[in-house]
């Protein structure tokens, strides 16, 4: 049987995968919303790994549930014709520098030791590798923008850093400028205006869902101007949060803390549908990793969600 004839047949197999169905009553989840004409270009299916961009967005403090309050039609048409968990797991403490560490490391806070939550320059770096430091070595282009500070703990002098303090669509703007000047294959975006607003206001109240909906545009605009760069239909791009809250704070082993959605969107899905592994905030370092073809280290807890990149050979370091 020739090559071409079995990925023939791969590609008739999964182009019939039936779309996801609601999830349970006891996930929280959005419903799913009435057909929209979507933004998104036409998809193109590879099956080698190819040059990816890879887009990485941290929404601080988001909630799954948010996403089922607030109007986030740029965000629904992503996970609607991609991947999606709305019950991924963060680490303990739930707390954006313990979490956005494992999410960039593929290990939890005991193995990274990044177990405090403020800028503190004596404490140094990341002694962990990260998924840029890998990339890095590889020769990629990396960058990345973020609206805490404390965040520097995360990446190594070679990184393009750059640490803004306006509100979302401020800091997607910076991004996609230097985006469109750079081209940087490996680009991590953290937006903060969603926990911002739970601290102040409370999670999940009226002015969070404005938040929330304030950062759906951004995600727009984002999205709007890769497509006129012409390198969204060369993109992964994976959307979720490093905690989530109750009340006014987070950091504890409660749900509503601990649960966080995980969105992944490539040219290659088909239709949105909902995945059948678990997911925890370290398997994106993994899942990036996969994207950009290169090894993932042996001793990582992390995995890579294989089912974004169906029939492609993943690179595992050997113990």
């Amino acid at each position: 049987m020739s090559l071409e004839f079995l990925l023939f047949l791969l590609f008739v197999t999964l182009g019939s995968l039936p779309a996801s169905q609601a999830p349970s009553a006891s996930v929280v989840a959005p419903p799913p919303s009435p057909p929209t004409v979507s933004t998104l270009p036409p998809k193109v299916r590879h099956f080698l790994v190819k040059d990816y961009f890879v887009f990485i967005i941290v929404l601080d403090g988001l909630r799954p549930d948010a996403l089922q309050r607030a109007q986030t039609p740029h965000l629904d048409r992503l996970w609607q014709s991609g991947l999606y968990s709305w019950s991924a797991q963060t680490v303990m403490p739930s707390l954006t520098l313990p979490a956005i560490a494992s999410l960039l490391s593929g290990v939890p806070p005991e193995r990274h030791r990044i177990d405090w939550n403020y800028w503190a320059p004596e404490l140094g770096r990341i002694a962990v590798p990260t998924i840029f430091e890998i990339a890095q070595s590889e020769k990629i282009p990396t960058a990345a923008f973020v609206s805490k500070r404390k965040l520097e703990h995360l990446f190594s002098p070679e990184t393009p850093l750059f640490i803004l303090n306006g509100d979302a669509r401020q800091l997607v703007t910076a991004a996609t400028e230097y985006i469109a000047e750079r081209r940087p294959r490996l680009v991590f975006l953290h937006l903060s205006d969603v926990d911002d607003a739970g601290h102040r206001y409370g999670w999940m109240t009226v002015k969070q869902l404005q938040a929330v909906e304030r950062v759906d545009e951004a995600i727009g605009l984002l999205v709007q101007r890769l497509e006129d760069l012409k390198i969204l239909n060369d993109s992964v791009i994976i959307v979720t949060a490093d905690h989530g809250g109750h009340g006014r704070i987070h950091g504890t082993d409660d749900p509503r803390d601990m649960t966080i959605p995980w969105i992944l969107w490539t040219p290659d899905i088909e239709i949105g549908r909902e995945l059948t592994q678990s997911i925890h905030i370290y398997d994106t370092a993994a899942t990036v990793l996969a994207a950009l073809g290169l090894v993932i280290p042996s001793g990582w807890v992390g995995v890579p969600v294989l089912e974004a990149f169906p029939g492609v050979m993943i690179h595992q370091e050997r113990p």
